[in-house]
């Protein structure tokens, strides 16, 4: 399934430029000329400029600076939607599942309906916590909100959470769905492939493998499956193709250990 750690960058970066600040106190400074000026203690502004540094660091991988800064920025603004789902993101990145989940609970508690919160969540149960049928559950109430606008992508996320929960006919639905709403998003064809070749529908799994191949480079997973379906059609040359690319792309993957085991 497809992490997000670069958009959710871009996200909170354009949430953040955005944010309405809320004084709560002043400090006075002298200036040279002996005047004295007030500065405004905004503590979503001071949040806004932690949580920013805070995922620069996090996306750089120095974790230690980037909790740090992630911790300052819910000292001031513990209730601040990004605020908490920055510390989501973040212990998700360092497999603290449990910290992880609680702050995307108060997340989406303090933002019922943001979509994108709603997504993430979904693919932190599919991949991380494994409880597929809660993640679909997310995607399909992030796809409910009024103006969402990467329906796309998060119905090809519940496909990819539906073929890991064995539900094949509601898998090919989802990634059916998300090629309607965005015909170039390459990885559906390889869900409907990957689909189509579980089911036993194995012409089918080829003409989708093919449509995927025709929109992207190959991956040591599409090398495998490709392999996998030219093998059940007993398409040796197809099955020679894949398994020689797979071996020199590829050489110390997982999937070059089981084509090595299967051929």
């Amino acid at each position: 399934m497809r992490m997000y750690g670069k958009w959710v960058m871009v996200l909170l970066a354009i949430n953040l430029a955005g944010c309405q600040t809320t004084t709560t106190e002043s400090t006075s400074a002298a200036t040279k000329d002996g005047a004295v000026q007030t500065t405004k203690y905004e503590p979503e502004e001071a949040a806004a400029k932690r949580l920013s540094l805070g995922l620069q660091y996090l996306q750089a991988g120095h974790m230690e600076w980037a909790k740090q800064n992630l911790l300052k920025a819910y000292e001031h603004a513990p209730d601040m939607p990004d605020v908490l789902y920055g510390l989501a993101y973040y212990y998700q990145a360092v497999y603290e599942y449990d910290k992880a989940e609680e702050y995307y609970k108060k997340a989406i508690k303090e933002s019922p309906r943001n979509a994108d919160y709603l997504n993430a969540y979904g693919v932190f149960l599919c991949d991380s916590r494994k409880k597929y049928d809660d993640g679909i559950r997310y995607f399909l109430k992030a796809v409910e909100q009024t103006n969402y606008t990467s329906m796309g992508s998060t119905y090809e996320n519940a496909g990819f959470c539906a073929i890991r929960a064995e539900k094949y006919d509601a898998s090919k639905l989802y990634f059916e769905k998300a090629l309607s709403y965005n015909p170039n998003l390459a990885r559906s064809l390889y869900g409907l492939a990957e689909v189509s070749y579980v089911t036993g529908q194995y012409r089918l799994a080829e003409a989708y493998m093919f449509r995927f191949e025709a929109k992207s480079k190959p991956t040591a997973k599409s090398l495998l499956l490709g392999y996998k379906i030219a093998k059940s059609l007993q398409a040796r040359s197809n099955m020679r193709g894949y398994g020689e690319k797979l071996m020199e792309l590829h050489p110390d993957s997982d999937e070059a250990q089981e084509y090595i085991r299967i051929r």
